[in-house]
């Protein structure tokens, strides 16, 4: 395994859903400082956080079903909070 930034050879990995972040110790503690001392599978989690049902964008305030019947995104932020199918 070889790091994901500079081909060395990786010491710490991070899973988070289906991707996998390998990281050798310089660049685990570049992330580090970074991130504020964070721990890194943490702030990688917050990054892509769990799948919440709303029935709104919070953004737009665009609905699913409003979505579903113009076919029509209300913001870009609709596909990540809004589950259309």
């Amino acid at each position: 395994m070889s790091c994901a930034y500079c081909e060395r050879p990786a010491r710490y990995q991070a899973q988070v859903g289906l991707q996998r972040l390998r990281l050798c110790d310089a660049c685990a503690q570049a992330w580090a400082k970074r991130t504020l001392g964070t721990p890194l599978l943490p702030w990688m989690q917050q990054l892509k956080p769990s799948p919440r049902p709303h029935t709104e964008c919070p953004f737009c305030g665009c609905t699913a079903t409003e979505i579903q019947q113009s076919g029509l995104y209300g913001c870009a932020l609709c596909y990540v909070f809004l589950q259309v199918g």
